[in-house]
């Protein structure tokens, strides 16, 4: 389906620049193998409890398939960059107010030493609240837009985001991930997050019976029709993955979210240099904790090196 033009001609000026920006960033290779670290966050659970203590030889890494030697193994806390996207396109106007109480909280979980900051859409990808440091902030009304929905916008600018060498980045995105008018398009956004060292996690935004009276369905971006979930894809690429947000009965947002920050907070990064694989191209990284096959693992799914 084509894209409405005049969707398109709106949202160029504002969002342009950062899409630039953030595709730039896109074509830029993160990794050379066989010369840099590679590092690969992954998060261990037992049931849902946090495994801790883990050392260097309880983990086995491959690169496509071929064993890798762990290098490196961290487990410590860093202050965090974190980007909460608040849906406010029109397919999730009858939630938004429980989102922004829900923002509040979550950016409330937050120490001093992290940062957040929250995106939003408009005609362009918005930042109603610029970085600043964790802890209680309030969040203004912001109200919907009919008719457009840059998901894949806003996802390209919080993915662009490369935090300081002593800080990591986690993406919370609240949204319906139905994209109407992007300059992005949803392969771009996937492939952007093997490129990008931060984490996303799609926190899916059901709203029933809340759209604006002139609003029309979210299914007008090319490339995407509606056959391909690249949020899911893009969100568990990254190394997170989608979760259940507002649902017709109950709220559990912030419970999703702490559970998440506590997951990302006590994840391990695993550092290897890339020996015995091609260069060049999308390089699959599978994980495993021999010793336990009844933990659950969470990781990256790989990266793209240099040719």
């Amino acid at each position: 389906m084509k894209r409405r033009t005049g969707f398109v001609l709106l949202a160029l000026a504002g969002v342009l620049p950062a899409i630039m920006q953030a595709q730039a960033q896109v074509s830029r290779p993160i990794f050379k193998t066989g010369i840099e670290l590679v590092s690969i966050s992954a998060s261990v659970k037992r049931g849902n409890v946090p495994v801790s203590g883990l050392a260097a030889a309880d983990f086995a890494l491959f690169d496509e398939e071929v064993p890798q030697a762990i290098e490196a193994l961290t487990l410590e806390r860093v202050p965090l960059d974190v980007t909460l996207f608040m849906d406010t396109s029109h397919s999730t106007a009858g939630v938004q107010n429980r989102m922004r109480r829900d923002v509040e909280q979550m950016m409330a979980m937050l120490a001093p030493e992290d940062r957040v900051r929250l995106l939003t859409i408009g005609l362009s990808v918005q930042m109603p609240v610029p970085w600043r440091p964790g802890g209680k902030s309030d969040v203004p009304t912001l109200p919907s837009l009919p008719g457009i929905s840059l998901i894949y916008d806003t996802l390209t600018v919080a993915l662009a985001h490369v935090p300081a060498p002593d800080r990591r980045h986690l993406i919370v995105a609240m949204t319906d991930g139905e994209d109407c008018g992007s300059i992005a398009d949803g392969p771009q956004v996937l492939e952007m997050s093997g490129r990008t060292e931060s984490v996303l996690h799609w926190v899916r935004v059901r709203s029933q019976g809340g759209m604006l009276p002139h609003g029309v369905p979210a299914w007008c971006t090319p490339m995407d029709g509606l056959q391909t979930d690249y949020v899911s894809q893009a969100a568990r690429r990254s190394g997170g993955d989608g979760h259940s947000g507002f649902l017709d009965v109950g709220d559990p947002t912030v419970d999703v979210f702490r559970d998440l920050l506590n997951d990302f907070r006590h994840s391990y990064v695993l550092r290897y240099t890339p020996a015995g694989v091609r260069t060049g191209g999308w390089h699959r990284v599978r994980v495993t904790v021999p010793g336990h096959p009844d933990y659950k693992l969470q990781f990256r799914a790989g990266y793209y090196a240099a040719p």
